[in-house]
């Protein structure tokens, strides 16, 4: 029986239908940061759909996909029974350490991490009341953005802060685009044709949010983001890391109330802050083309921050043997790529400037003389949700 995935997020939706043997039938996505919402729908057989609509929000995309999966030629879904399952990506887990089914107790744990996770919980909430609505007895699965990080030592998760914080607080780093980082670090081993175990890999995953990880031997042993996804690199709309005296600071001296600094940090920061011209990437390149000062700030910026903490992650692990670019910053900006990547010598990695140009993922993009590999992967979330959901199924018939 085939599995339905929905990956949400604060101004998209992205679904993909997959048969019992991983095999992708349907794929779609909603689009509505810009004016209009982008929708996007393809089967497998070739029919598509892409075009603007009047519609926007988590609810009007689930109907819509749910209408082109049970109507639009080719059928994929005649009947939810044909359904064994739902997976959701839920970004923050909190104290959850593996994918389980959604019940009651388990909503309301995920509702209240929502203020963690401002931009991504509620999005996820949104998206199973749709889903539950139009397809009211299937098994819903929770698929954690956190999960993956559960393996973090001690030192990595636990903030120097007064115990009480931590021991019954809760405070910890958590860490995040879990799903994202364990495919990329299995799909480096099948590239390298090497064991997963032997393998030190800094990953960094840089689209509208952005995180590092040191996965050695498979497990996640540190990451850029904390307790929140706010923290680490900076990113599209969120700062990344900063002096927590910055807060007090605006706050006391400006006036600014909580809400006002959590908004602004999560939603006005990042290149959009700096550049003063957009959240995209692309648009920042455009302008710091044009000479742009505060774009051409922005990019040295994200690349000094990208590029010191691969320099950390890599000491953690006693080195690194190979670098993994992923996410829409990582897998298509090439010079983004670049810039991280000068001065990386030092850690055994160097780039083939012309097969970095070139690059189309999934590809090696090291030079020969480089001692580690540096790798662009197309990140495939719902491939790790595919499985998860799988693993939870199996469980749940024992």
């Amino acid at each position: 029986m085939n599995v339905l995935l929905f990956n949400a997020g604060s101004s998209s939706l992205k679904t993909t239908l997959m048969a019992p043997d991983g095999d992708v039938l349907a794929r779609g996505l909603a689009d509505w940061a810009g004016a209009r919402t982008r929708y996007e729908y393809v089967a497998s057989e070739g029919k598509a759909q892409c075009e603007d609509v009047s519609w926007s929000g988590h609810t009007a995309a689930v109907e819509r996909f749910v209408h082109d999966l049970t109507r639009f030629e080719p059928v994929l879904l005649r009947n939810p029974r044909d359904l064994s399952a739902v997976g959701h990506r839920i970004v923050h887990g909190g104290q959850f350490t593996s994918s389980v089914q959604i019940t009651p107790d388990v909503r309301s744990r995920i509702d209240a991490l929502v203020e963690l996770a401002p931009l991504h919980n509620p999005p996820s909430l949104a998206t199973l009341a749709a889903v539950e609505a139009a397809f009211p007895d299937v098994r819903q699965i929770a698929v954690f953005d956190t999960a993956f990080h559960a393996t973090l030592p001690p030192e990595a998760f636990t903030y120097p802060v007064p115990r009480q914080w931590t021991h019954d607080w809760g405070i910890r780093r958590y860490g995040f685009h879990g799903l994202s980082h364990a495919y990329c670090a299995q799909r480096a081993t099948e590239l390298l044709d090497r064991p997963l175990k032997d393998l030190r890999l800094v990953i960094c995953h840089l689209g509208h949010g952005c995180s590092a990880s040191a996965v050695q031997g498979g497990r996640s042993i540190d990451t850029t983001m904390g307790f929140t996804p706010l923290d680490g690199l900076m990113m599209a709309t969120r700062s990344g890391a900063i002096d927590p005296g910055i807060v007090f600071h605006i706050q006391e001296r400006y006036g600014l109330t909580a809400t006002q600094v959590e908004a602004s940090l999560n939603r006005q920061s990042g290149l959009l802050g700096v550049s003063g011209v957009s959240a995209d990437m692309r648009q920042v390149l455009a302008a710091a083309h044009a000479g742009d000062e505060q774009a051409l700030l922005a990019l040295a910026i994200y690349t000094h921050r990208v590029r010191q903490s691969i320099g950390a992650l890599a000491v953690t692990m006693g080195g690194v043997d190979a670098l993994v670019f992923t996410a829409g910053v990582g897998e298509h900006a090439g010079e983004v790529r670049a810039s991280i990547c000068d001065g990386l010598s030092c850690l055994g990695l160097e780039i083939d400037r012309q097969f970095n140009r070139d690059c189309r993922p999934d590809a090696d993009i090291a030079s020969g003389g480089s001692r580690g590999r540096v790798l662009v992967i197309a990140t495939r979330e719902d491939i790790t949700m595919f499985r998860e959901v799988v693993q939870v199924l199996a469980e749940l018939q024992q």
